[in-house]
């Protein structure tokens, strides 16, 4: 009996979460939210790959060696979603890629909440989440162009989630070091560019230089301050 409550509670509730999420997809596109532009074919596709999907995630098994078929699953909705929204034949365009970005980012960051001891999917996660960003921000702002201040930003980022979403930071102070080295050069990086042509860009620099650098002085020295408690 206890292992059918099991087999009921993670097939139940992974599932349902995803047949929920799928059945508002749906709803946005039914009501032109999220505006289809594919032809029929490109609707059967994508209803096919809500299906594989659906199919992952059911045998996926919460807690277990099956959950690793997450990442098919994510993958799947990634790419019925797209082909939904945008078509197939879009397969190769910038916007492709920030749809898939978005959804391969979510499954990786999936993988991670079910199995915290897998911090690597954070990794992954960061930079699909960052390529999504990169593309979105170029279009935005023009003159950054096609530089991945993003992408490294979301990688500092990720690195920095390592470190304070894990249970022993003694043996993560690396994912702080890099992540709080990647994501200043990244900021420093960003307004470089930006107001590069400004009288504005050496304030601003120096504004930030003097406020990171007193921080990063406070952490390291409380980090080591904790370490001291923990040897006495």
């Amino acid at each position: 009996m206890k292992s059918n409550n099991k087999l009921f509670f993670w097939r139940t509730g992974f599932v349902g979460v995803a047949l929920i999420l799928s059945g508002i997809f749906f709803l946005l596109t039914n009501f032109s939210v999220i505006p289809p532009v594919g032809n029929a074919a490109d609707r059967i596709i994508g209803i096919l790959f809500f299906i594989t999907g659906l199919v992952f995630a059911f045998f996926q098994g919460r807690g277990g060696g099956l959950f690793w078929f997450t990442i098919p699953a994510g993958v799947a909705f990634s790419f019925g979603s797209f082909t939904l929204a945008v078509g197939i034949s879009e397969i190769f365009s910038f916007t492709s890629a920030a749809i898939l970005g978005i959804g391969f980012g979510t499954t990786f960051l999936i993988v991670f909440l079910l199995q915290k001891a897998q911090w690597w999917a954070l990794l992954p996660s960061g930079s699909l989440y960052g390529v999504s960003l990169w593309i979105l921000m170029s279009s935005i702002q023009p003159q950054i162009g096609f530089h991945p201040i993003f992408l490294l930003l979301c990688i500092g980022a990720s690195f920095l989630c390592i470190y304070f979403l894990s249970v022993q930071k003694l043996k993560m102070r690396f994912a702080l070091y890099t992540g709080a080295i990647i994501f200043l050069c990244s900021v420093i990086y960003y307004f470089l560019i930006l107001f590069f042509e400004y009288k504005l860009f050496w304030a601003i620099f120096l504004i930030l230089l003097g406020i990171a650098i007193p921080i990063l002085f406070i952490i390291i020295n409380k980090k080591s301050t904790d370490e001291k408690k923990i040897i006495i």
